[in-house]
């Protein structure tokens, strides 16, 4: 190993700046620990403060492995895929289809009368397995309407299923829908065949087209679209497409109902990073005492100690999961996962607080995900643009003086004071969907990412402790002395292993 190169008198070169002494040997504990690291000038590294004093879960393994769960309620859906008449007896037929896209519909089909019978082709996209989505703004990671592992499987007999249907070929949005009621259910492939009878029939007969698409479509490929409420929005355009089961229906005197089976378990794993600063200077220089501060190795090591801590903050956003062939690991940033898996919002100085709470609607949608607290960490320019957007009333609340015949608006997104989390100073918005809790975060100046949404249920700060070794955040001094090397000089080492565990992607949000 090599050895430092230990400071000498020549490099001490001090002007008169120096103007306090530091901290000294009070600081220098074996088990130092990143809880107290994190105490260190807090608003320097806020949110390394919260995830060790909130969110440590020490890992007894460098490599470790977790689990995510998503509930089921909302994925019993599935897109019509393609359609055709039935009989009304035997088996859901599995071939005769005609694609059910907005151009081609089969018009045999009578699905504004009741007590009709029709049979559809039905694909998700999602995969059974962990209840897996796709993620607002992801271009990777795609899941198309039929991929290996996206077998609706709860689809059973009387189960009511409504199917929502449009005017004409060119809406994005439903004008109607129907009901029916599954008589039989058939499975091949990745697609549930599905036949039944019509409960409630269209209001109009020339409602007579699907707001679905053909087998192999890439719906997340939609997520590009404007997203909102309203024509051309993605969670409108999403949510018309789907046929959802709608409740179910039995005879009198009948059975037990079917059951299914759900996984709603994913397992990925992580890994620990090892961060290492050291301080050598040889004897003689640490036995002399200088005119600012006496004891020039303690300052020092108080930097050292400082840039420990600033190297910690930047890879807990900035680390990429990376295990090397033979060299270091990498932990997984949570800047990385994000953009690599969590939902990609636009975002400029001019954006209006209505498009900015079309955001949040699309990341707090119930049927989407259904983590609804988020700490909201931003960059200094962009703290700045939330207090203006919802801090001006002049500005916000009318379209011209205050006191004159202008429009008032009311007012869904203010200031709501602040707390401190951790010791670390947050500050509180109301908005619609809840308060936004937001703090600011210097590591994330001066690159493209404006403002992250964390859920802090979701994440975890994981340092190495096991076998009655902890390799949480400690101060080894002496490490090189002249004892154990004959150079006349100390070393001082502090090192930290850690990992960053993140889970729920579509809990994730970054605006860049």
């Amino acid at each position: 190993m090599a050895t430092s190169t230990p400071l000498t008198i020549s490099d001490l070169a001090q002007t008169d700046q120096e103007t306090s002494y530091s901290i000294g040997d009070i600081r220098r504990k074996y088990a130092y620990g990143s809880s107290r690291l994190s105490k260190l000038n807090i608003p320097q590294d806020p949110l390394f403060r919260i995830l060790s004093e909130k969110r440590t879960d020490p890992t007894p393994d460098s490599i470790f492995k977790y689990t995510e769960e998503r509930p089921f309620l909302w994925k019993r859906y599935a897109y019509v895929v393609a359609a055709k008449t039935w009989s009304g007896t035997g088996n859901a037929p599995v071939t005769g289809y005609t694609e059910a896209d907005d151009l081609i519909i089969d018009h045999s089909l009578t699905p504004q009368t009741q007590g009709t019978y029709v049979a559809f082709q039905m694909g998700t996209d999602y995969m059974s397995s962990g209840n897996r989505q796709n993620i607002y703004g992801q271009s990777t990671n795609e899941i198309t309407i039929g991929a290996t592992g996206t077998l609706p499987t709860f689809f059973m007999e009387n189960q009511i299923i409504r199917v929502s249907m449009k005017s004409a070929t060119g809406d994005l949005v439903a004008d109607d829908y129907f009901t029916f009621r599954i008589m039989d259910v058939q499975t091949s492939g990745q697609y549930a065949y599905v036949a039944g009878k019509i409960v409630h029939p269209l209001s109009a007969s020339t409602n007579y087209y699907f707001c679905s698409w053909p087998a192999g479509v890439v719906l997340s490929s939609t997520y590009d679209l404007a997203h909102g409420h309203d024509v051309g929005a993605t969670k409108t355009i999403m949510e018309a497409a789907r046929s959802y089961v709608v409740g179910n229906a039995y005879q009198k005197g009948s059975g037990l109902p079917d059951t299914y089976e759900t996984q709603p378990y994913y397992n990925r794993y992580g890994a620990t990073m090892i961060q290492k600063q050291s301080l050598s200077m040889d004897n003689s220089t640490m036995a002399t005492e200088l005119k600012l501060v006496k004891n020039e190795y303690n300052r020092l090591w108080d930097e050292k100690t400082m840039l420990h801590k600033w190297d910690i903050g930047n890879e807990i956003y900035f680390s990429d999961l990376y295990i090397e062939t033979g060299g270091p690991q990498h932990t997984e940033g949570i800047c990385s996962w994000t953009l690599n898996y969590g939902n990609v919002f636009s975002l400029t100085t001019a954006k209006n607080q209505d498009n900015f709470l079309e955001d949040m609607s699309t990341l707090f949608d119930p049927r989407y995900n259904q983590i609804n607290k988020c700490l909201f960490v931003v960059s200094t320019l962009y703290y700045n643009w939330l207090h203006k957007l919802a801090g001006y009333p002049l500005q916000n609340l009318t379209t011209g003086i205050i006191g004159s015949t202008a429009t008032y608006y009311y007012y869904d997104f203010a200031k709501n004071g602040g707390r401190t989390l951790g010791g670390a100073d947050i500050f509180a918005f109301s908005t619609l969907y809840g308060p936004m809790y937001v703090l600011k975060d210097p590591h994330l100046d001066g690159t493209q990412i404006k403002m992250l949404a964390v859920p802090l249920g979701q994440i975890k700060y994981r340092p190495l402790v096991g076998n009655g070794k902890n390799r949480d955040t400690t101060i080894y001094k002496g490490v090189q002395n002249i004892e154990n090397t004959g150079t006349d000089a100390t070393v001082d080492l502090i090192q930290t292993e850690f990992g960053v565990e993140p889970a729920l992607p579509e809990a994730w949000a970054v605006w860049k």
